[in-house]
This record gives C-alpha cells, sequence and structure tokens, in this order.
C-alpha cells in the first residue's frame, strides 16, 4: 500500500509518522507548511508505503518546473530548508526495494525529473536514500548532546562560552522563555533588525503567513527564548521541538549588546530549557558558508558540545526530460546550467 499525504492534513502525517519513533522535529506537517510558502507553487505531501507491517516515508515539496517563466510538464521533488529526508522502521533490503520501486512508478506518473534531499543529522537517515542518489557529506553542523542537569550543561561548554555567560549576568542581562505568540511582534522586530544589518538574503526575511502557520506547532513545538536589559528585549532563540530532537531555527540579538553575551545567554537558556522538556539533541545549524572557518558556525559551535554532518542527496529522476529541460535553459540564457544545482531553473 502506498499512498501521498497532504500536511494539510496534519492529523493523518503525524499517525503516519508514529510508527518509526522518534523524528526529526523538521519532520511535522506544520512546519513544512510554513517552508511551503517559501517556494512558490509548491505542494507538501509525505508519501507513506506500508508492506508486511513495516513503513517508508518521505516527506518533500512537489513543485513544477518553470523555464523563462513558463510552465513545463515537469515537476521536481525537494526537502524543505531543514533536515529530512526518506526514512522508514527497517532497513530490510527487500522492502526498500519495495519501496523504491512504487515510488519510482509515482515519479513516472508524476512526471518528477529531478530530486535534491536534505538528510536529518538526528536521524542519519542517508542510508536509506533511493539506490539512484548521490550522497553528498555537505557541510559540518553544530549540536548538542543535551546533559539533564544546567550545572552538566555549563560544564559542557568551551571556557570562553563560559566567560561571556558570566559576563552576561554581570551586566545586568538576564534571560527566559518567553510564551508565544505574545512576544512573536517583539522577537520579529529584533530579527528583521539582525536581518537588515547583516544583509541577509531576502529568503531569510519572513512575511506574517509563515509565521502564522509556524505557530501551528503550538507550544512545546515552537519555543522561544530572551535575553534582557532591564525590560528591553536584546537577543531572542527560537526553537523547534518535537520529542527527543530540537532544532535551533532563528536567533537574533542588538550589536550593542552582542558583545556582552546576550545571544550566548538566550542560547543557553534555549538549550537548557529544551533539555528540561526531553530534548536530547540539540541541532545548532551550520554557517552561511560550508566552510569549517565560517564565522556564524564558529560562534554556534562555541554554544554548542558537539558536531554533527549534514548530508545532501541529488538525482536526476528523468534522464531524458532533465536533459532537455537543460537544453531549454542553455537556449535561453546562453549559458548551461549550473553542474552543481540540480534544480537548476529554482531562483
Amino acid at each position: 500500500m502506498d499512498r501521498l499525504i497532504p500536511a494539510s492534513e496534519r492529523d493523518g502525517w503525524r499517525e503516519a509518522l508514529a510508527p518509526l519513533g522518534e523524528v526529526d522535529a523538521t519532520y511535522l506537517p506544520e512546519y513544512h507548511l510554513a517552508y511551503a510558502l517559501r517556494i512558490q507553487g509548491s505542494s507538501p505531501l509525505l508519501w507513506h508505503f506500508e508492506q508486511s507491517g513495516a513503513h517508508f516515508l518521505y516527506p518533500f515539496l512537489l513543485t513544477p518546473v518553470t523555464l523563462g517563466g513558463k510552465a513545463t510538464p515537469y515537476f521536481d521533488i525537494t526537502g524543505i530548508y531543514g533536515y529530512t529526508g526518506p526514512i522508514a522502521t527497517t532497513a530490510d533490503a527487500a522492502f526498500l526495494r519495495a519501496a523504491w520501486a512504487a515510488f519510482d512508478a509515482y515519479t513516472a506518473r508524476q512526471k518528477i525529473i529531478a530530486e535534491f534531499v536534505r538528510f536529518s543529522p538526528f536521524n542519519r537517515n542517508e542510508g536509506f536514500a533511493h539506490p539512484g542518489t548521490t550522497v553528498i557529506a555537505n557541510r559540518t553542523l553544530a549540536a548538542s548532546q543535551l546533559p539533564t542537569t544546567t550545572e552538566a550543561l555549563l560544564q559542557s561548554l568551551g571556557s570562553k562560552t563560559r566567560n561571556m555567560l558570566r559576563k552576561a549576568e554581570r551586566e545586568g542581562l538576564a534571560a527566559r522563555e518567553l510564551p508565544m505568540p505574545r512576544y512573536l511582534p517583539a522577537f520579529r522586530a529584533l530579527y528583521d533588525e539582525t536581518m537588515q544589518r547583516n544583509q541577509a538574503p531576502v529568503f531569510f526575511r519572513y512575511d506574517d503567513a509563515y509565521w502564522e502557520q509556524l505557530l501551528n506547532l503550538g507550544a512545546q513545538g515552537l519555543r522561544l527564548f530572551g535575553t534582557f536589559a532591564g525590560d528591553r528585549l536584546v537577543a531572542a532563540s527560537m526553537a523547534v521541538a518535537h520529542g527527543r530532537s530540537g532544532l535551533y531555527h532563528l536567533g537574533a540579538s542588538l550589536t550593542e549588546y552582542a558583545r556582552l553575551g546576550a545571544g550566548n545567554l538566550s542560547l543557553f537558556a534555549m538549550s537548557r530549557g529544551l533539555a528540561e522538556g526531553g530534548v536530547e539533541f540539540l541541532n545548532m545549524t551550520g554557517g552561511r558558508t560550508a566552510s569549517v572557518d565560517d564565522p556564524l558556525l564558529l560562534f554556534k559551535r562555541s554554544n554548542a558540545n558537539a558536531t554533527a554532518t549534514f548530508h545532501i542527496g541529488k538525482r536526476v529522476v528523468d534522464p531524458l526530460a532533465y536533459n532537455t529541460m537543460a537544453t531549454l535553459w542553455h537556449e535561453l540564457q546562453g549559458s548551461p546550467p549550473d553542474a552543481e544545482k540540480i534544480v537548476f531553473w529554482r531562483p
């Protein structure tokens, strides 16, 4: 049996995930619905294959392929901007062959020509990739294996970070968890100011619809922690949580307070709060680039106690149709598509 579950059927999506046990927080339907808003025309779907009590699931965005602003008969599938990918209740080779055979039949019917996957460092599911997928170790992520006590968490961090936390406290800064959606407007103002200061790409600016959708994760799924100077919010960290998995989603701080340890303090409050809620693995994510010396990655690593490897997957599903699109692209653009970008038609 195989079926497609749209993310709008949130109960059905979550019920399908249940046999897998613990999954990355970004597998949730609410997170998919939020990020589907970021890619025009995309539909967030969960493909579910079941055979003899074993389950195989694959969440993705199905998106029409357009060239030069014109529709084509084809589609691509991509992972949301997060950490998911195919996953199963068993690694049995015969079962996985059957699952992928059924999926291949679906991709043929749907005229899917390319696939881009972002695998989960929590579930470490790159081994479930389609046999035709090229799996690549893309970059290092900062991560934390969260201890159960505040003191153990503090001691797991580097001495420089511990010093910054003490400095923040000496400066009178204090951090706490903030109720949502009450504090969302304040966080959005702080975040937008931070993105503007850092000249962040438009993709990292979020509209009302995105935030409204993300709030559907609920009080336990979407967590916000803020650092205050008196009554003023000067830094904040937002996380998505589900079971033992947590994801540092967004963060922001005022420049004049960053050097006082405000950002470190909000991240420590986030780590501590998530640990108290049962989260054991916290993905602090990576830098702006894949470099191990990326400044943002180094900052995140200083506020984490471990690292993880982020894998991606690329697959040309229909070579004939894909090459036709590449030829048309060359004719329209005057140059061949970027060989590193599997979905080269995306802006």
